[in-house]
């Protein structure tokens, strides 16, 4: 039996007795989480390391049954607030024409989530912002196009021009040798 089973276990034991149901507020579920995650990891620490690690074993483990608690509530509620925005909030432009039947705001999938936060590198495009980017290249190659054919014909110029002066240099040349 591993260390998560016990402390579900346990966990599932303190809430029966202490009569928390699924209706109950999540602040509920903090102090049973604690007291779970303390019992099971003074007792892991007792029959694995000694004695002397009961007490960091209770208190390590209870701080890790508060805090994975405290975490699972929060985000929760995010998720539960976020799935039940009505219509009303916080619609600007294109997002008014994406809600549901319901009133409330469609929650995109996770991976649109994360690409779109402003910590990633990466960036979901819509067709017309990717037709937007793709113009703005086609632009400067254009302009890139436009500057090699310059160059191409000053080369070409250039090449004429020698060839011509350079005639006129061999002939005066000759006269002078007979």
């Amino acid at each position: 039996m591993n260390k998560l089973t016990i402390t579900t276990a346990t966990r599932a034991a303190i809430l029966q007795a202490w009569q928390v149901t699924a209706s109950s507020p999540p602040q509920d579920r903090i102090y049973p989480s604690t007291l779970a995650g303390g019992v099971t990891g003074g007792t892991i620490g007792g029959l694995l390391r000694g004695r002397a690690n009961i007490i960091p074993g209770l208190i390590m483990f209870s701080i890790f049954g508060f805090t994975g608690q405290h975490l699972y509530n929060t985000l929760d509620a995010r998720h539960q607030s976020r799935s039940a925005t009505p219509a009303s909030k916080n619609i600007v432009g294109d997002d008014a024409t994406n809600l549901a039947s319901n009133g409330t705001r469609p929650v995109e999938p996770r991976w649109k989530r994360i690409l779109n936060s402003k910590w990633s590198p990466m960036k979901v495009l819509s067709d017309e912002e990717y037709e937007k980017i793709l113009r703005e290249k086609l632009v400067r190659v254009e302009a890139e196009l436009v500057m090699v054919d310059d160059d191409i014909e000053s080369v070409m110029r250039r090449a004429r021009n020698d060839k011509g002066g350079g005639e006129k240099e061999k002939g005066g040349g000759k006269r002078e040798g007979g």
